[in-house]
């Protein structure tokens, strides 16, 4: 499917409120223990919850949403990987027509599973490189050998011409290694996403299994990281990327409105964690509604009018560096429910803001 033609579907699912996308979260168990996560939860947990749900089950949530027109769906976890029936839910969800991507921390994938994407392509595999060194994941992830796992994957990958994205979370902890990552992506020949924008979020079954303030960079580094990305992804076209971001700041009226949920999440994609419950999105734990005693059809309809009715972030309301700031509705709740205050976002836009505006003033002399 040609990019232009799933922005087309994507934008018209927007204005239907069809969930052209759902995201399936498998697992919360995971075999790294990275610091900053907030998903993860051991097995004895898990089990103690009423375990896993049961391929069937998955395979029953696929048949509705089929009805229902959805074409996308994620394979995300924990460690997605880490389910006990993943390939048999992948291969029937490919059989079944579904576009699949998955998130992974590349650490359990072997030729085998190369040769089964092989034989049935993703439409991508995001792997997330968590640093450039042994020392940095034993730092971050608490597991050394992570590191060399994850570089075998992608270069499994690579050469099985299995479509793969690498993402990069910027921490305290891997800050130091983001130039080596980035060349990293380069000599694989796969793109990198960077998200330098760590959120505060917390569920509540995984309360205090992180520290924000203790693994989030500063607002100022985040936006000099920020920004290092835009100018790697944009590359040549990074100067009218300067003039647009200026233009919009210094020209467009602001949105008079506050910041609402007003993305993708419960407009055209839906997540439906572990315990098959469905909220908008991976960040926001309300509203949700569990999926064992209502189809998903009611369930999807129960989680627009909710999010709709969801209060606005006043703060946000009037604001000339929205275009520019990390800032969704689950980003505002999270900051004002764990920081009290949005100031980390606000502080990171306005340094954003310096940067464009002194990069913007040196590559015009």
């Amino acid at each position: 499917m040609s990019l232009e033609l799933e922005k087309h579907l994507v934008a018209r699912a927007n204005e239907t409120r069809t969930p052209i996308t759902a995201n399936f979260e498998l697992t919360p168990v995971c075999n790294m223990e990275c610091d900053m996560c907030f998903i993860r939860l051991p097995y004895s947990e898990v089990k103690a919850l009423g375990g896993l749900c049961s391929l069937e089950s998955w395979l029953d949530i696929a048949r509705q949403l089929q009805q229902m027109g959805t074409l996308f769906i994620l394979l995300s976890g924990g460690e997605p990987m880490l389910y006990p029936h993943f390939n048999e839910l992948y291969m029937e969800l490919r059989r079944m027509g579904f576009i699949i991507t998955i998130n992974t921390n590349g650490t359990l994938i072997t030729e085998d599973t190369c040769k089964m994407f092989a034989r049935m392509q993703p439409r991508r595999v995001n792997v997330t490189l968590y640093g450039a060194s042994r020392e940095t994941y034993a730092d971050m992830c608490h597991h050394a050998d992570g590191f060399d796992r994850c570089m075998l994957a992608l270069r499994l990958l690579k050469q099985y011409h299995i479509d793969t994205k690498i993402n990069v979370s910027v921490t305290r902890r891997n800050v130091a290694d983001y130039e080596a990552i980035m060349s990293y992506a380069d000599e694989l020949g796969m793109p990198a996403v960077v998200n330098a924008y760590m959120f505060p979020a917390l569920r509540h079954l995984c309360a205090g299994c992180r520290d924000v303030d203790a693994e989030r960079i500063t607002p100022e580094q985040a936006a000099h990281y920020q920004e290092a990305y835009m100018r790697y992804r944009k590359g040549n076209d990074y100067p009218q990327y300067l003039r647009s971001m200026l233009y919009t700041v210094d020209e467009v009226a602001p949105d008079p409105e506050g910041q609402g949920v007003n993305c993708r999440a419960a407009h055209s994609s839906m997540w439906i964690n572990w315990r098959q419950q469905m909220t908008p999105c991976v960040l926001m734990e309300q509203p949700m509604v569990p999926l064992d005693s209502i189809s998903v059809a009611d369930a999807w309809k129960s989680i627009v009018a909710r999010a709709d009715q969801l209060p606005k972030f006043d703060k946000c309301a009037g604001c000339k560096l929205r275009k520019l700031c990390q800032v969704c509705y689950a980003a505002a709740e999270h900051e004002q429910k764990v920081r009290g205050n949005l100031n980390y976002l606000c502080e990171m836009a306005y340094h954003q803001l310096d940067l464009i505006r002194s990069t913007f003033k040196e590559e015009s002399k």
